[in-house]
Parts: C-alpha cells; sequence; structure tokens
C-alpha cells in the first residue's frame, strides 16, 4: 500500500492505529522500522514519527531490550478505559437529552438503523456505533470533551473488536441499548438517558472482560493457564 504525500507521519500512523484497533495487526507484535517501511512503502522518517506517535497514545510500548511492540490486552486498562466513558458518557447523554432537537433524535436513529442493517459485519458495526457515540458528543458541542472520547474509543475499540468477532450476538444487545438511550432522549428523560448509557457501556465492559481474559488464558503456557482457570 503506498502512501501520498499529504501528512505523511499521520498517515501512517492512522493505518498502523486502524491495524491495531481492529486485530490485524496482533497484540505485542514486534513493530519493526525495516519491516514496516518496506510494508507500507515509505521512507524510514515519518515511520519513526509515526511510532513514536503511537507509543505516545499507548497503542505501542517499548521493550527494556529495544524496540517496539503493540500493546498487549490488559484487563486493568480495559477497566480504567470503560470506567472514564461510563462517567463521561453517561453525564454527557444526560445533557443532550435535555436539549437534542426532533431533528437531531432522528439523525441519531438513522444511525441505528444502519447499525442494524449491519450486525452482522463487526468492523462496519463498530464504525457506527463511533459515529453515534460521536453523534452524541457533537451534539452537546463541547469540543474538548468530544476530543477526549474519541481518544477514549480508539483504545476501546480494540476491544470491542476482539469481542465482537468472539462474540456476534453481543452486537444484537448493543442495538438494543442504543434504541433504549435514544428513546430517553427522544422525551427529553435526561435521568434515564444517563442511567440507560451507563448500563450499556458497562454491559460492553463486563462482556470484553470476559473475553479478554479468556484470551490470556488461552496464550498463556499449560501450567499458568491452567492456575487462571481455576
Amino acid at each position: 500500500m503506498k502512501i501520498k504525500r499529504q501528512s505523511a507521519a499521520d498517515a501512517i500512523a492512522a493505518i498502523l492505529r486502524s491495524g491495531i484497533m481492529s486485530g490485524a495487526i496482533p497484540p505485542r507484535e514486534r513493530l519493526v522500522e525495516a519491516d514496516l517501511a518496506e510494508r507500507l512503502s515509505v521512507s524510514r522518517t515519518p515511520l519513526r514519527e509515526a511510532l513514536q506517535q503511537l507509543e505516545s497514545e499507548g497503542f505501542a510500548e517499548r521493550l527494556l531490550g529495544g524496540g517496539l511492540v503493540v500493546t498487549d490486552l490488559d484487563p486493568s486498562d480495559l477497566e480504567e478505559l470503560f470506567w472514564l466513558r461510563a462517567v463521561l458518557e453517561s453525564e454527557l447523554t444526560k445533557e443532550v437529552a435535555t436539549r437534542a432537537t426532533a431533528e437531531e433524535v432522528v439523525g441519531l436513529s438513522r444511525i441505528l438503523d444502519q447499525m442494524e442493517a449491519v450486525s452482522e459485519h463487526p468492523e462496519l458495526f463498530i464504525e457506527l456505533g463511533r459515529n453515534f457515540h460521536d453523534g452524541l458528543a457533537t451534539i452537546l458541542g463541547n469540543e474538548r470533551c468530544r476530543t477526549v472520547l474519541r481518544q477514549v474509543r480508539h483504545h476501546v475499540d480494540r476491544y470491542w473488536a476482539v469481542t465482537t468477532a468472539r462474540q456476534p450476538e453481543r452486537a444484537r444487545y448493543a442495538a438494543g441499548e442504543h434504541r433504549d438511550i435514544l428513546a430517553a432522549i427522544r422525551g427529553h428523560d435526561g435521568e434515564t438517558a444517563g442511567k440507560r448509557m451507563r448500563a450499556h457501556i458497562l454491559a460492553e465492559a463486563e462482556v470484553c472482560l470476559e473475553t479478554v481474559r479468556a484470551i490470556r488464558v488461552e496464550a498463556a503456557p499449560p501450567n499458568l493457564a491452567a492456575g487462571a482457570a481455576s
């Protein structure tokens, strides 16, 4: 894949970030400059800048002996991310319910229609889910909050992508939860909308935690996996 000279480091970082978020570049995989430069047909300088960017964002970490690897899926990290989302998005949704216009509610409803139509396609479902949540932040109009939530979701999507791949039925439950949230927003019931958003995010967290713990057991040596499973 060749990259045009738009903003090389950012473009490379976006490609690698997307690969990490989707699981195409798996946890603990080494990010070797020479290999990546050849695969992406880019020069080493912008690639190095892109890798530094991913490291600063928490998608990559430096080994003691040198070199970078993709950050592992970590239950503690997952719990922190979802806790932060639950706090921010429940308050955001509570506020949105008091100010959303009929037109904005229709726009959100269309996104949910599209999500339900692609529930069998995890990547599209996740992208539309991101659009729904971002749409709520847009209605709020707080750009700082929107930026923070986007950064958090970049990391959350790694866990969500793995979960929907292993537990595709979760998409159906998520779609119903989104509908319940939107119903409260349509009725301008801020308290209910906020509570439903919090419950939705914590339900996602529980399923993701179950999935990540299972993956870690599978990846562990037999003696450690037996101990972890007991």
